[in-house]
């Protein structure tokens, strides 16, 4: 029995095998299409496409919504069943309401369930970045290592995490509010024949901030190799890709980051239903940290 079960939220997209590896209870956002609720951890390749479909015509588009206290609650009570203590990494709290509908429910747990320590914790980042804090602090747990040292090794890495972001267009982001700084690009976007790389992190309060642009995907890329040269410098880089349906470009990205680094990890994983109607297809997001 592990003494501490860790827990985020379906954007980290952490593939199934690692989670049933390190025991990490994922809890879904939600794409709703056409009326009908698309849970992420339970959405198909077919309703994928569909829902790429929809995103495309730009009209009568899918929207999402987070967890709700209730789903938080059910999953609490049941590991509380357990375990001893749980920790919950969510996606920055300034993207969505689940660090919110996580801390109410701890908060009905604490009367119902005394005997079990729940801590939540806001990531400040996304996906790729949501996923390399995850992994970290599901590794310690199977260490054995308690709630205090698990949540320790998790702040110290949230400030490490550097999440560049990149997509076909910044027109989803924009229409679902999660734009900020990089606003005036995406309303220049329609008369510019740029592509833009964001930054999502504690650098930024987990917040959007337009970092560069170039015309190209490929000139994107290599803008995003250069500023990892500058970070990491000659230290060992760990990294994540998580993507919308665009492997090959995640591939290739990551292929130019493996000729120029020496690497301790590297993730790559597709984002599910929520990411996608938030950023569309083309979505890359790059997160990264350094090691001696």
């Amino acid at each position: 029995m592990r003494r501490v079960a860790i827990m985020t939220d379906s954007i980290s997209a952490i593939p199934l095998e690692m989670a049933q590896k390190y025991g990490i209870r994922v809890v879904p956002l939600h794409a709703i299409m056409d009326g009908k609720d698309y849970p992420d951890t339970e959405i198909t390749k077919a309703d994928m496409e569909r829902l790429y479909a929809r995103l495309k015509e730009k009209g009568n588009l899918p929207t999402t919504s987070a967890p709700s206290a209730g789903d938080f609650l059910e999953a609490y009570q049941e590991l509380s069943q357990r375990v001893e203590a749980i920790l919950f990494i969510s996606l920055t709290s300034v993207f969505s309401a689940t660090y919110g509908a996580a801390i109410q429910a701890k908060e009905i747990v604490r009367e119902k369930l005394p005997q079990i320590t729940i801590e939540v914790i806001d990531s400040r980042t996304t996906s790729s970045g949501v996923l390399l804090i995850v992994l970290e602090a599901a590794r310690a747990a199977a260490q054995g290592k308690d709630l205090k040292e698990i949540i320790e090794i998790t702040d110290e890495m949230i400030p490490q995490i550097n999440l560049l972001s990149t997509r076909d267009t910044l027109f989803y982001l924009d229409k679902g509010g999660l734009i900020f700084e990089a606003k005036s690009w995406a309303e220049a976007e329609p008369k510019s024949s740029f592509r833009a790389i964001v930054q999502i992190d504690a650098s930024t309060g987990g917040k959007t901030k337009p970092v560069a642009r170039a015309k190209t995907k490929k000139q994107i890329m290599e803008k995003m190799l250069d500023i990892a040269k500058g970070k990491v410098g000659g230290k060992k880089l760990h990294a994540a890709i998580v993507h919308t349906n665009v492997p090959d470009q995640a591939e290739q990205l990551k292929q130019m980051m493996l000729s120029q680094f020496q690497c301790g990890e590297f993730y790559v994983a597709e984002a599910l239903g929520a990411t996608a109607v938030k950023n569309g297809r083309g979505l890359i997001d790059f997160a990264f940290y350094s090691s001696d």
